[in-house]
């Protein structure tokens, strides 16, 4: 989500598929809140010990991503200048990931998943008073609105609980960051990719391998993970999250930054139908079964969020 960049590049042409692929990376990431949810709640480990090795799966994919896009660029890569941003950003999302997992223990993903709309105050807030730029009248009346549906969603069945309340916005402060860095990411690679498309298809690919380094120099510290657990656990968790991520940044690349933010945040509408799938599947220690009012006013809190996003992305532009 980078609700407060500048759209780098819109081609009208590509729009449509932009828009199905950003619907794709939706779904996707919808489906690995409920893989990690799995994890935390029948593997009994810490939510952590899930994402070193699932990062170091990811490896081969990402350098995959990065030798594709090497012949598409324009001039020499500026590896040093793009490391730190990326490692930063890869940073504040594992710890943004381990986080929404840890919540993922008590709360369930059909109301952490909208919930996650706390991101947009926390730009406003991050991009008004550390980087002194002010939000628009349409942002503030944005974060007004993300506030009135999180209140709603907060009242829409199980409640967080001071330790919910504490992983949610530590998720969120994490994401906000890392979206933020995405965008230095972007900038510092801008010189070899004029292009904006080839620019966030490589970031995308040298993000995740600096990710998959990380990862591998932390395994030593991890828990070791049984071989039947690596398929169980880490291989599903890598495989839908890392595809979620190549279909966001493609559609970024499709439709541009403001459009493929507001379709990916559908997330929030699309795992609560997951949740209520789940549930009626009998799968109640994934998901609770809630009655009809309540799944109305989730249905109608993450609309609303989904409405203050695109108004704060609109307003920025």
């Amino acid at each position: 989500m980078l609700p407060a960049l500048p759209v780098l590049a819109e081609i009208p042409a590509t729009v449509p598929a932009g828009i199905a692929v950003g619907f794709l990376a939706a779904f996707l990431q919808s489906c690995s809140y409920l893989v990690s949810a799995r994890y935390v709640r029948l593997s009994g480990r810490p939510a952590w010990t899930l994402l070193p090795p699932s990062y170091l799966l990811m490896a081969p994919a990402a350098a995959a991503v990065v030798a594709a896009t090497l012949p598409l660029a324009q001039g020499a890569i500026p590896w040093r200048a793009a490391f730190a941003p990326a490692f930063w950003s890869m940073a504040c999302c594992v710890v943004a990931n381990a986080t929404m997992i840890q919540m993922l223990r008590s709360v369930d993903a059909s109301l952490a998943s909208p919930m996650l709309g706390l991101k947009v105050p926390m730009l406003a807030a991050f991009y008004t008073f550390a980087l002194a730029r002010p939000c628009t009248a349409l942002q503030w009346a944005a974060v007004g609105l993300v506030l009135a549906a999180t209140a709603a969603l907060a009242f829409a069945g199980r409640r967080l609980g001071r330790a919910g309340w504490g992983w949610l916005l530590a998720t969120c402060a994490g994401f906000s960051l890392s979206d933020w860095l995405i965008g230095e990411t972007f900038a510092a690679v801008e010189p070899a990719f004029p292009s904006f498309a080839p620019r966030a298809i490589f970031s995308l690919g040298y993000i995740y391998l600096v990710c998959a380094g990380a990862a591998a120099f932390a395994m030593p510290f991890c828990p070791p993970l049984p071989r039947a657990g690596w398929l169980r656990w880490a291989a599903p968790y890598a495989a839908v999250w890392f595809v979620a991520m190549a279909a966001l940044y493609a559609c970024f690349a499709l439709c541009g930054i403001v459009l493929g933010n507001i379709v990916q945040n559908t997330r929030g509408l699309l795992s609560i139908a997951l949740g209520w799938l789940v549930a009626r599947a009998g799968r109640t220690d994934l998901e609770e079964r809630v009655s009809r009012a309540v799944l109305a006013r989730r249905v109608a809190a993450a609309a609303l969020l989904l409405a203050a996003v695109a108004l704060y992305a609109l307003g920025g532009r």
